[in-house]
């Protein structure tokens, strides 16, 4: 169980595979914890994960915080704000 802390506080984004997988990677090391972390928890690791680039853009152009937003609204903005990243 601990091991899925660690492993929850130590995920790192990888370009390759996207803001999807690592989300789920997030959440499959949350479902190995002794105890669930809150939401709250949960967006910050994910938006401490994510680079630089992204997380400004959802902060700073979408207005968007762990305090305010759900998961889902985090998500899909880290979802379009990958793919304007990935088309320019």
């Amino acid at each position: 169980m601990q091991e899925a802390q660690e492993a929850f506080r130590t995920a790192v984004y990888d370009a390759q595979t996207g803001v999807q997988t690592f989300y789920k990677e997030l959440i499959g090391h949350a479902q190995n914890m002794a105890m669930y972390p809150d939401e709250f928890t949960i967006q910050e690791t994910f938006l401490d994960g994510i680079p630089a680039e992204m997380h400004r853009a959802l902060i700073r152009d979408d207005n968007l915080s762990p305090e305010v937003n759900t998961q889902r609204t985090t998500i899909s903005a880290a979802l379009a704000v990958h793919k304007n990243i990935i088309n320019l």
